[in-house]
C-alpha cells in the first residue's frame, strides 16, 4: 500500500443553487496550516456555466488560501468530457506564483456529482503548481 502525502488543502464542501436567472456557486477548502478558505460565484443556470462558478469560487478559495505566498488561480475553462463510459470534468487554468506563471489541466470523475468533481479538478490541476498534494 502506498503511503499518503499529507495535504496541504483539503476539500470541504462544494455546493451550486440554483435561481430563477442565476446560479450561485460556494466552494469551502481548508488549509493544514491557515484554517478554512471559501469562494462564491454567480453564473448562468445551465450546467456548463454552474460549474464554471463552481471552478471561479474554487479558485478564489485557493487564491485566499495562498495569497501571503503572491498565488493566483484563475479559470479558463471547465468541460464535461463523457470518456471511456464516465463523464469527467477537466478544467484549464492559469496560475501565477511570483514570477512563475503556467497554464494547468485538471480532471476528476463527474459521474455523481458534477460539482464537487469540479473542485476536485480545480484542486488536483493545482496541487503540482503549487508544489502540495490536493
Amino acid at each position: 500500500m502506498l503511503k499518503e502525502t499529507p495535504r496541504e488543502i483539503i476539500f470541504i464542501r462544494a455546493e451550486v443553487d440554483v435561481l430563477a436567472d442565476h446560479c450561485e456557486a460556494i466552494v469551502e477548502v481548508k488549509s493544514q496550516r491557515v484554517g478554512s478558505f471559501t469562494g462564491t460565484a454567480q453564473g448562468g443556470i445551465n450546467t456548463t456555466d454552474q460549474l464554471r462558478a463552481v471552478a471561479r469560487a474554487t479558485s478564489d478559495a485557493l487564491s485566499d488560501a495562498f495569497k501571503a505566498e503572491g498565488a493566483r488561480v484563475r479559470v479558463i475553462g471547465v468541460q464535461l468530457v463523457d470518456a471511456v463510459a464516465q463523464t469527467a470534468v477537466v478544467v484549464s487554468l492559469a496560475t501565477s506564483a511570483g514570477e512563475h506563471t503556467k497554464t494547468l489541466l485538471g480532471i476528476s470523475d463527474g459521474t455523481s456529482d458534477p460539482a464537487k468533481a469540479t473542485a476536485l479538478a480545480v484542486l488536483n490541476a493545482t496541487n503540482r503548481f503549487l508544489g502540495r498534494g490536493a
